[in-house]
């Protein structure tokens, strides 16, 4: 089998609320009144996504996202399209069955993997096990080795202004069979700066949202790398465990993402589990971190490392080590979801994932995919991702 063509459309996607504004520039008084259900879909703007089909001479295609959010991964649409235009060219005439060679061609031309190159990667890998995984006529969770579980639990992320905004997007979300919270933290500081008063303040909010929430509950606590330095981190997650201890509560991200030692000095000072985020890019940062003891569980991003083939190294350091996985949407369109979905049935400990990015956009190309329901993801048997694309709704949503 060789790759004849490979397809790139830029896709817009459109959030389904309008009452919701997201970016930096938006006032929080604006969104006070808000209720639940839409606070619930308070996300970041929607990112400048590609939709990449990969085509062979055995007439199976593969579908790819390449989803990008220039304020995260750092980079947008044009040095999306410019990379994968780059692998376009190295991999044009190449076997798609090959993954190990095809990544090997993409690395001929990013090096050993650039940051700003591997959501690109990643791309290219998902639309590449969906042709390998097609031509098997299994699902690619198959393909990775089998599925532990092929229904599984969610996690979402927690934002609001308020801690009653808080509590009303919980219980909306533990209303539908959630097991598993993520809340935001550290905004202010971040654009503030440091001051006690501030800190005090997120450790009273914690503490008010946290024992609202029922023991059974996963509550990952994320400042997105928004504190300071160890010592403010420790502090403030004293005050949150005087004041409401909480036995399934984790830390996530605290500090820089290159502050593995501030990291290991958390974990060492403070009962909880830390967890990593965006410390984690690759399986050599992996191994910095494993050498390092600054995590119990990291956040696995597949575009951030480079797609499933990296992100399956990454979860076999993880295994053996203790360590344990969770994964988070970018968010993506369903196709990006699903991708998730595959990557999680196949993983040993089972964490809620995040998945239900594609919920809150307009209309797609695509059709099929990760199904949810009842705070639960379910995956279905179908060849590859089980997705296809709708030419007509093609033409109405690309860019």
């Amino acid at each position: 089998m060789k790759i004849t063509a490979i397809d790139l459309v830029p896709l817009r996607l459109e959030m389904l609320s309008a009452a919701v504004r997201t970016g930096p520039n938006v006032d929080p008084a604006d969104q006070m009144d808000l209720p639940p259900e839409e606070i619930a879909k308070l996300r970041y703007a929607p990112p400048e996504t590609v939709l990449v089909r990969i085509k062979t001479d055995a007439g199976i295609e593969g579908l790819g996202d390449g989803a990008t959010l220039p304020h995260y991964l750092g980079h947008g649409i044009g040095s999306m399209l410019d990379w994968l235009g780059r692998f376009r060219q190295v991999l044009a005439g190449s076997d798609p069955l090959n993954i190990a060679a095809v990544h090997r061609r993409m690395e001929s031309v990013a090096s050993i993997g650039v940051p700003g190159c591997r959501p690109a990667q990643a791309a290219i890998d998902m639309a590449i096990h969906d042709i390998v995984a097609r031509a098997h006529g299994c699902p690619v969770y198959e393909l990775l080795g089998g599925a532990f579980r092929t229904e599984l639990e969610l996690q979402t992320q927690m934002h609001g202004f308020s801690v009653e905004q808080l509590l009303g997007v919980c219980r909306h979300y533990l209303d539908q069979g959630f097991t598993g919270l993520k809340l935001k933290i550290a905004g202010k500081l971040r654009r503030e700066g440091y001051a006690k008063a501030l800190v005090d303040e997120e450790a009273e909010k914690i503490a008010r949202v946290v024992a609202s929430l029922p023991e059974s509950v996963q509550i990952d606590v994320d400042a997105n790398q928004g504190l300071m330095n160890a010592k403010v981190a420790i502090g403030l997650f004293e005050h949150v465990r005087r004041i409401a201890p909480h036995p399934n509560m984790s830390i996530e991200q605290p500090l820089h993402h290159l502050d593995l030692e501030g990291h290991a000095l958390i974990r060492r000072m403070l009962p909880y589990p830390v967890i990593l985020d965006e410390a984690v890019t690759s399986p050599a940062a992996m191994l910095q971190i494993v050498r390092a003891e600054a995590a119990d569980r990291i956040v696995l991003k597949p575009n951030r490392v480079g797609g499933l083939w990296p992100a399956q190294k990454i979860i076999d350091i993880c295994e053996a080590h203790g360590i344990g996985v969770s994964l988070d949407t970018m968010p993506f369109t369903v196709l990006g979801d699903t991708m998730l979905c595959h990557l999680g049935a196949t993983i040993r400990t089972h964490y809620p994932l995040d998945a239900e990015g594609h919920t809150f956009f307009r209309e797609t190309p695509f059709v099929g995919g990760v199904t949810l329901q009842d705070g639960r993801a379910r995956l279905s048997a179908e060849p590859g991702f089980g997705i296809t694309v709708d030419e007509d709704r093609l033409l109405a949503t690309a860019a």
